[in-house]
């Protein structure tokens, strides 16, 4: 339940708390707390809920006031999702109370009492809509309870068009009747009109029109042919020259229609009190429907304040500490105010402001009481995001000019006789706010008042921000323990004021230097710096150095974060731009990839076509010289197809990464990527920048540093032993002209079944040697293969390889 006057009950742990007044109006007032509300409200739909809005109050309550920070959370997190809520009912409680003491409701009434039904339905319905899990439970627990009656909603919708009239089928006996009262209507027209048509009768009529009476149907006769038409006169014309008769004939249909009316009079009195009946045993429940409807009415439109004046969600806390940041007075033009931000609480408990007057002094102390007050309401506060605000039992001010004629008090008076009120009550859970402290008074005896007063305040444990033109509490805020200085910023230079805050620091009033830049006579103006003490003057000067030494290490911070942001940027933009690069290469390189996969596989089908040929040729029983001549100048052009496909059993795919290998930082054993051989290769020895031996597998070169990029592999899947069985293919590799096959890999007759096609084929294309990659290992597949060269009709002689040749991994065969 929103809290709105704060004497109003709340329940906790099953016991009724009576909430008395915890900061009078008059501090509210001060502090411009009302116009806040004024403005909340605006954003409020139903007249109920803006009502409820203007009777806000900052809660007493600790845990209460979380609560309501909470619910206008959970609200603020919801419109980030639905904002349009449908909020706007009716006051529904002279409809509520008429119907609990059983007298008719009107159809206006009834209209009334279906639109809030209507929209705590919509409402709870919305409520538990589900919003990617955010937590609405405050809100669903004020929706959970609200009474909805969709049969009684939808039957008044139906009855009642208008507030003033009824709809036909509201029930059978008044669709009845009407359907009588519309033919008995018809009836006398025709009879009327068969007066108005007829030229005997038409002749006294002072028009040819039918018009009404009363309630009764009549025509309008000349007053001199009045005896020629029978009927009863029921009035005349201004000028008494027509007479409204209502002819003999129609009477009895007039009765008729009369009767009729009021029968439908009767029903519709009948419906409406049904309908009461109805409503009146739920009344109670009616009227809680609509006080919840208007209470998140009031917490959707704290939200809608916060999202057009940019607050942010308050950390309430109840230790007295106030760390708020970028701070504005809510009622200031957001986009010119300039922000303050202030630390109260943990360090210091009591701050001193200085500086010169429409230095904004008052505004702040009014800001950071403001900000209290709405966050105690539940309200969004003008701050940066994490600022922390604490819960007081009470706030305290002596803010402006006090003076009262009624009561006879001068200025310095009012300000004494609030600061008696201050101080009697004073304590550890309030925050004081006094506005030039001692004012008014002889400056020797005010400034004695004044760090009398302040220190009274620090042994309270009160919270306190202070402001005060007085040097001496300027002295004994810099030497008093948990008294904190603080400055409103004053440009010597154009000697205007930049209402900045500067926490740490006192200022000077600058009240000569303000009065000569207003024009003040220099003669005046000298007289009166003659006149200031050396120890004033020394006091001044050093504030100022201060403030210059402060400026300067702020110019500075502010240059090193300049550079550091241009930094920063420059490095996203790099990053950027190196993600950006990389997906280019990627993209070139796969396209790149699958054009090379198109090539292989268009010269793969070209050079079977070929040997296709061949064989076709060759298996003729009869092969003439022609046929051989044939043969031998297609298996020319099989020698001329290049296939160059990377190796696809399984080992590792080399990605070029686009970095240059940075000669200082290579060593040997490193794996790069050698842009000349167009795989990864193993730094094998340096020699110089020109001179690095590169190795891959058993073929060895030299490059230059330029040559080589730094790389990473992806593993690709291998296949399985069943897959290389139904799909192994061929693999031949470029460095002898395609004279080399890999079965690594393969069992025996997997891997002879390949050789011998292999074979076939490099005989045809008039191949002398040929290499087999069958690897080391265990030796099965090499000493298979052997054993398979020895009786193979077209080798003629088999070895190991030697060294630069795969040594034992590797058999080369000689072809007969």
């Amino acid at each position: 339940m929103t809290v709105i006057l704060s004497r109003n009950p709340i329940q906790r742990d099953g016991f009724m708390i009576e909430l008395t007044d915890m900061i009078n109006n008059k501090t509210l007032s001060k502090l411009q707390y009302f116009a806040i509300l004024n403005d909340v409200s605006s954003y409020a739909v139903s007249s109920v809920a803006k009502s409820k809005v203007l009777k806000l109050r900052p809660s007493n309550d600790y845990d209460f006031a979380l609560a309501l920070i909470a619910e206008t959370n959970q609200a603020y997190n919801l419109f980030q999702y639905e904002s349009s809520f449908d909020l706007s009912v009716d006051d529904v409680n002279d409809a509520c109370s008429l119907a609990r003491v059983g007298s008719c409701l009107s159809m206006g009434q009834l209209l009334q009492v279906m639109r809030v039904l209507r929209t705590a339905r919509n409402l709870q319905s919305a409520l538990f809509s589900d919003y990617d899990s955010i937590d609405l439970s405050l809100l669903q627990a004020k929706a959970y309870m609200l009474y909805n009656d969709k049969q009684l909603e939808d039957d008044i919708d139906f009855a009642i068009l208008s507030d003033e009239e009824m709809n036909d089928k509201a029930s059978s006996d008044l669709f009845n009747i009407r359907k009588r009262i519309k033919a008995i209507n018809a009836d006398i027209k025709q009879k009327l009109q068969s007066y108005t048509k007829n030229s005997d009768i038409s002749k006294y009529l002072q028009d040819a029109i039918v018009t009404l009476r009363g309630d009764r149907y009549v025509i309008p006769v000349k007053q001199e042919y009045k005896s020629f038409v029978n009927g009863i006169v029921h009035d005349q014309s201004s000028t008494g020259a027509t007479l409204f008769i209502e002819p003999m004939a129609i009477v009895q249909l007039n009765n008729a229609l009369r009767e009729a009316a009021l029968e439908e009079k009767a029903e519709i009195q009948r419906i409406l009190q049904s309908f009461t009946d109805r409503i009146s045993p739920v009344s109670a429940q009616i009227l809680k429907a609509q006080d919840t409807i208007s209470d998140i009415d009031v917490i959707f439109s704290k939200v809608k304040y916060a999202l057009n004046n940019k607050g942010a969600l308050p950390i309430l806390n109840n230790d007295g500490i106030i760390d708020i940041k970028k701070a504005r007075h809510p009622l200031l033009d957001k986009d010119k105010v300039v922000p303050v931000s202030l630390a109260l609480g943990e360090s210091c408990d009591i701050i001193v402001i200085t500086g010169p007057n429409t230095g904004g002094k008052t505004v702040t102390l009014k800001t950071v009481g403001l900000i209290c007050a709405m966050a105690m309401t539940g309200l969004f506060v003008p701050c940066s995001e994490e600022s922390k605000v604490s819960f007081f039992d009470d706030i305290l001010c002596d803010i402006g000019d006090e003076q009262s004629i009624e009561q006879n008090l001068s200025t310095f008076s009012g300000h004494i006789t609030n600061l008696r009120d201050i101080l009697d009550v004073a304590g550890s859970k309030n925050l004081v706010l006094i506005d030039e402290v001692g004012a008014g008074t002889e400056p020797n005896e005010g400034t004695a008042l004044a760090i009398a007063v302040t220190e009274f305040l620090r042994k309270s444990g009160a919270k306190c921000i202070i402001t005060t033109h007085y040097g001496k509490l300027k002295e004994y805020s810099l030497t008093t323990e948990r008294v904190e200085n603080a400055s409103m910023e004053f440009d010597l230079q154009t000697l205007a004021p930049t209402y900045r805050l500067i926490m740490g620091v006192p200022g000077s009033s600058n009240a000569i230097a303000i009065a000569s830049k207003l024009g003040l006579r220099n003669d005046v103006i000298e007289f009166a710096k003659n006149n200031v003490s050396d120890e004033k003057l020394a006091f001044e000067r050093v504030i100022q150095n201060a403030d210059e030494i402060r400026k300067d290490y702020e110019r500075k911070l502010a240059a090193l974060e300049s550079e550091k942001a241009s930094i920063l940027a420059e490095k996203a933009r790099t990053e950027k731009l190196n993600a950006s690069l990389q997906s280019e290469r990627d993209k070139l390189l796969s396209s790149s990839r699958e054009e090379a996969r198109k090539i292989v596989a268009k010269a793969r089908d070209e050079a079977r076509g070929l040997v296709a040929q061949i064989k076709d040729i060759l298996s003729s029983d009869v092969v003439s010289d022609k046929d051989l001549f044939a043969a031998r100048d297609i298996a020319k052009q099989v020698d001329k197809i290049k296939i160059a496909e990377q190796d696809d059993d399984g080992s590792d795919e080399i990605i070029f990464t686009g970095d240059k290998v940075e000669f200082d930082k290579l060593h040997i054993g490193d794996i790069v990527y050698s842009q000349k051989m167009g795989v990864q290769v193993k730094i094998v020895e340096i020699r110089s920048r020109s001179r690095i031996k590169i190795k891959c597998g058993n073929i060895s070169s030299e490059v230059n540093i330029d040559d080589l990029y730094y790389s990473k592999s992806e593993k690709k899947q291998r296949l399985s032993r069943a897959n290389r069985s139904n799909n192994a293919k061929t693999q031949i590799n470029t460095r002898s002209f395609n004279n080399e096959l890999n079965v690594i890999g393969q069992t025996v007759d997997e891997a002879i079944a390949n050789v011998d096609g292999f074979i076939d084929e490099a005989v045809l294309a008039g191949l002398s040697q040929l290499w087999i990659i069958h690897g080391m290992g265990t030796g099965r597949l090499r000493a298979g293969l052997h054993a398979h060269f020895k009786t193979h009709p077209n080798v003629a002689d088999f070895r190991l390889g030697v060294y630069g040749e795969g040594e034992s991994g590797v058999t080369v065969i000689t072809l007969k």
